[in-house]
């Protein structure tokens, strides 16, 4: 499926709304992504048109959702559709029900709670506040956080900057999450009424109409 290139956040915005699940690279067949419809010489320049700052922005700005949502590798989902899309990745229990029944770790379970007490917190913080910052807990604590991903439970809501003592910023960016319900209900996004199976039907005529055959294959795999 071939795409114009967008040179401006403005005109990536429009892209997210019209196609409405937009990875960062490109892994689903025969669909854009943020790397593909925009120039490689744009990245990581810094400046206001550079794809690599846009993808937080847009969690940020609540033009989409951010997160990996389905599988390991992230992409973007329209503000129209995310409410769709998590009503069929989302499981019908509460966390503390899935960790009774034996399907949810621990650490997955204590990872929520501190985020759900922490709206919008950072990658560093929650490490320390959930107490895996050894380097063997990475592997978990990373697991972790896109289980909780995979299920809509929680979303990339931006990023934090490390900044000194003097307040200049110093270091890498740090990503920051927030649940998905808090999410939406930030910036305006209203949860759909409709059941699971009807959210399918919505989101499979909507996806059948604009993208390639192959591209719809592989969402419908992904979502069941």
């Amino acid at each position: 499926m071939s795409h114009p290139i967008v040179n401006t956040y403005e005109e990536a915005c429009h892209s997210v709304e019209q196609l409405g699940i937009l990875p960062l690279s490109s892994f689903i067949p025969d669909h854009p992504s943020l790397d593909s419809i925009t120039l490689p010489g744009a990245w990581h320049t810094g400046t206001d048109t550079d794809p690599w700052l846009w993808r937080d922005r847009f969690a940020a700005e609540g033009v989409a959702a951010y997160g990996r949502f389905l599988g390991d590798r992230p992409l973007l989902i329209s503000r129209q559709m995310f409410p769709l899309v998590s009503r069929l990745l989302a499981p019908p229990e509460t966390l503390e029900e899935r960790y009774a029944a034996g399907v949810l770790a621990k650490p997955t379970l204590r990872i929520y709670s501190c985020i759900r007490e922490n709206d919008g917190i950072d990658v560093r913080t929650l490490r320390m506040l959930t107490g895996m910052q050894r380097p063997s807990d990475k592997s978990a604590f990373d697991r972790s956080l896109t289980d909780l991903q995979n299920t809509a439970d929680i979303v990339i809501s931006g990023i934090s900057e490390r900044l000194n003592e003097h307040g200049n910023k110093s270091g890498w960016n740090s990503t920051c999450y927030m649940l998905a319900d808090r999410w939406m209900e930030r910036h305006g996004i209203i949860h759909t009424p409709f059941t699971p199976e009807e959210a399918k039907k919505k989101v499979y005529a909507w996806i059948e109409q604009r993208w390639e055959e192959s591209a719809v294959r592989y969402l419908k795999r992904k979502l069941g």
